[in-house]
């Protein structure tokens, strides 16, 4: 989640919790440029095992995630 500041007067204080909603202080979490790319390269791989679980749901791919195009040995999907 970017985090944008329209002006000074919206400025997020190192001690205030951090607008990405993690319940953290921003110091913590994205007020430190290591943990922020941490949290969202994590925010990433949590969107995209989500997606996985939607596709699965909408039956586009099989319960052990290949889509159902390719070949998945345990479902025998795309012999």
């Amino acid at each position: 989640m970017a985090i944008t500041i329209k002006n000074d007067q919206q400025k997020i204080g190192r001690n205030d919790p951090c607008p990405c909603g993690s319940g953290l202080k921003y110091k913590i979490c994205h007020g430190d440029m290591l943990k922020r790319e941490v949290c969202n390269r994590v925010a990433n791989e949590h969107m995209v095992e989500l997606i996985k679980q939607e596709q699965i749901r909408r039956g586009l791919r099989c319960e052990h995630g290949v889509l159902k195009t390719e070949h998945c040995p345990n479902c025998k999907i795309g012999d």
